[in-house]
């Protein structure tokens, strides 16, 4: 790729349930290992459980930042987060139903906003976002910024071929 091309940037957005975030995470070193642009987007309530387990388990006040030593090795990976739409304090466990339905009809716009902006901010690199395959909404947000669309698998393949397999 010549210098005038950019960098290839993926865009990283996976369910937040530590199933689907720590494949995430592997493949986010992975690729960036490869000399891609990583942008990791956490919703702010899991950075904030993430941040006071680190805290209770440590003397220090530092962000929980998982991919700070893998910058330090020279990998470009950025972490940030996103909002859900709901407050901090909001038990989405309790609530489970009416929090996931959220994530797949309200939680779009947010990411759609999210996306647009990344784009406007660095323009000269080829983006791509890659968001959990349970996501329906992620290819109408790749088609609107003319991106691709990598759709990621976390569950075992057992799990998929169950789910495909449903009607039998």
């Amino acid at each position: 790729m010549g210098e005038s091309e950019g960098k290839l940037h993926a865009i990283m957005i996976s369910v937040p349930y530590q199933g689907h975030i720590n494949p995430f995470v592997n493949l986010a070193l992975k690729i960036a290992s490869k000399g891609f642009s990583i942008t990791f987007v956490h919703l702010e309530f899991v950075h904030r459980k993430l941040s006071n387990a680190h805290h209770r388990s440590t003397t220090t006040d530092d962000q929980v930042d998982f991919f700070s030593a893998a910058r330090e090795s020279g990998l470009d990976i950025r972490y940030t987060t996103i909002h859900d739409g709901y407050p901090l304090e909001f038990d989405r466990d309790l609530h489970f139903l009416e929090y996931f339905n959220s994530l797949y009809h309200d939680f779009p716009a947010r990411v759609d906003e999210f996306v647009g902006n990344i784009i406007q901010s660095d323009p000269y690199s080829v983006h791509f976002l890659v968001t959990d395959t349970i996501y329906h909404w992620p290819a109408a947000i790749a088609q609107k910024y003319n991106l691709v669309n990598v759709s990621f698998w976390t569950e075992p393949a057992l799990v998929f071929s169950l789910g495909y397999h449903w009607d039998l």
